[in-house]
């Protein structure tokens, strides 16, 4: 096993550091304090190719392999995971759908620009009922002719309202059960769609928002792979976006380790800095240790992802540990920052409140546990 990154991944791993530090650092706390979306940095993510890394060249992407994306992933959300997931998260979740599942006449038309930063799409399956068991949808599509007739509802959908595509889960038939659910395109501005932003503990530099649709028409062409395959695609996307959370987590730890570091030489107590403190030692040690381990459980779902490996506990134990782990990292460096880390002056509290939304999206904490257990053990403890 070679634990030493190729020289290409290197070179992606200054690119996105130099990047998070240059284009997203310097007005982070200007679009956290007024709650907006940068644009600007989506548009310069697209020009370097970092919102379609996984995405095969031929359709606008780099075609990185999964590992390589992480350790991008990994860079810019040291910066603000937020951020990087309102700005390139559509790439690996909607990306990904589009990119398995759709016909070749969609992924011309929404992969490049997608990948350019033209577009967004944003994937909608939560609703004010349905979270992890995504099977219980009950936003609804009937097919009128040439139109599909959608009505229902979606909640905390990410991008969901500033995206120009919205990929809906939806119920085609009950009475079929999961082999009903089917993706279906919408694109903003269509009659009886709506949105209303949320706002959230974290997410301050990004959109997070609850859809309506209210006999809301498109095109019958809309429909994005085939009818009864709704979970099974929608979980393509889901897989790829949990390794960026969990990549993403790993990045945020990290930025709390290193300004606890800088913070521990500067901050003097007692005539001394704290840095020579042994319990401040013992925090930042443990920070270290706990980041460099989970980091390669990161890395090693990804590689079995890039080789077409099972890697579903991997995953799982993957954005399990290295979320939780973001928590507990930016808990203890606000409490080592004292009263100026619950200040923006300093990185870590934009983390925390970053952090505690990265262990739901994609899964909860709980649903990944059960889902280890189920692939150890050979039994579903949820059924």
């Amino acid at each position: 096993m070679n634990f030493e990154l190729t020289e290409e991944q290197v070179m992606f791993r200054n690119m996105a550091r130099k990047f998070a530090q240059r284009e997203m650092l310097p007005t982070l706390k200007e679009y956290e304090r007024e709650r907006k979306v940068n644009y600007d940095v989506i548009k310069k993510m697209g020009s370097l190719g970092l919102i379609g890394v996984q995405i095969p060249q031929e359709y606008g992407g780099l075609g990185l392999d999964y590992t390589t994306a992480a350790i991008i992933w990994e860079q810019l959300s040291w910066a603000s995971w937020t951020q990087a997931l309102v700005s390139l998260g559509h790439g690996p979740l909607a990306g990904t759908i589009i990119m398995k599942a759709a016909s070749e006449e969609q992924k011309q038309k929404y992969l490049p620009p997608l990948c350019r930063g033209e577009i967004i799409i944003a994937m909608a399956a939560v609703e004010p009922n349905v979270g992890s068991d995504a099977t219980a949808v009950e936003a609804t599509a009937r097919l009128d002719g040439d139109e599909w007739v959608i009505n229902g509802t979606k909640n905390f959908i990410s991008a969901g309202g500033i995206a120009d595509v919205t990929l809906v889960l939806v119920q085609t038939d009950k009475s079929q059960g999961t082999r009903g659910l089917a993706l279906i395109a919408v694109e903003k501005g269509t009659p009886g769609f709506s949105s209303a932003a949320i706002e959230m503990v974290g997410d301050r530099a990004g959109d997070l928002a609850s859809l309506g649709f209210s006999d809301c028409r498109v095109p019958k062409d809309n429909l994005v792979g085939q009818i009864g395959r709704g979970i099974q695609n929608s979980l393509a996307g889901i897989d790829t976006a949990r390794l960026f959370i969990a990549a993403g987590a790993i990045g945020m730890a990290q930025s709390c380790l290193d300004a606890c570091i800088k913070y521990a030489k500067e901050r003097s107590q007692f005539s001394k800095p704290i840095a020579s403190f042994q319990l401040v030692q013992e925090v930042i040690a443990r920070m270290q240790a706990e980041t460099e381990t989970t980091r390669w459980q990161v890395y090693y779902a990804a590689e079995l992802k890039s080789k077409g490996l099972p890697h579903v506990k991997e995953l799982s134990s993957a954005k399990w540990l290295a979320t939780e782990l973001a928590v507990r990292a930016s808990a203890e460096a606000i409490r080592l920052h004292g009263a100026y880390g619950c200040t923006d002056d300093f990185p870590v509290a934009h983390h925390h409140c970053d952090a505690v939304l990265s262990t739901i999206l994609g899964g909860t904490t709980e649903m990944h546990k059960l889902t280890i257990g189920r692939e150890l053990l050979d039994i579903n403890a949820i059924v």
